[in-house]
């Protein structure tokens, strides 16, 4: 996705408020305030509010699959790859707390069934891609294979999202980071097989 210096600085802006407003106060007045532009200048930029989010939502997207590639190029073993992952959305969230804000946010996706689709295309493929590592480390007797992988990736994923909520909530009162790699450990410890 390639975006303009203007449209990263519209993103941004968009994300803050939706972060820390509510998606209702997304409006084409309040963001072209907020930026210092008409609101004739922001359709430049973006269709529609709808384009605008489809883009936010294009956009972690893209970092997703990102770290999917990442992870692909590398010569990880399964374990690697799910810690690789994982730590990986603790680091993108710590530094982009408010993306982490709208990410997690329900109300954004009971808006729009299109935002619903797309989120859940999004969380289809880290399901895929995490389950499958899971599996693979079943295969090679790394985790517990009379758990289900299904069952393993919404722990994972479940409780990183839980986490990720309390940071929000607590004005990032901890650091996100090494909360959530003491968590993974924590369930790395419990699903891996004692050697």
């Amino acid at each position: 996705m390639e975006l303009t210096e203007r449209q990263k600085d519209i993103l941004k802006t968009a994300i803050l408020i939706i972060a820390n407003q509510g998606y209702e106060k997304l409006t084409t007045k309040n963001l072209a305030t907020q930026i210092g532009v008409t609101e004739a200048a922001l359709y430049r930029h973006f269709k529609s509010k709808r384009d605008l989010v489809t883009t936010i939502l294009g956009y972690f997207e893209e970092l997703s699959n990102k770290v999917l590639q990442e992870i692909r190029g590398a010569n990880y073993s399964p374990l690697e790859s799910i810690r690789h992952f994982v730590e990986d959305r603790y680091i993108l969230f710590s530094k982009h707390p408010n993306l982490a804000k709208v990410m997690f946010s329900e109300e954004l996706f009971k808006n729009d069934p299109t935002f619903k689709g797309q989120f859940q295309c999004i969380m289809h493929k880290h399901k895929q891609a995490v389950e499958n590592y899971i599996l693979q480390a079943q295969q090679e007797g790394k985790i517990r294979n009379d758990l289900s992988p299904t069952q393993l990736f919404r722990i994972i994923v479940g409780s990183m999202r839980f986490t990720v909520t309390q940071w929000n909530l607590s004005d990032c009162a901890f650091d996100l980071k090494k909360e959530g790699s003491d968590l993974l450990e924590t369930i790395m410890k419990l699903i891996e097989t004692k050697q």
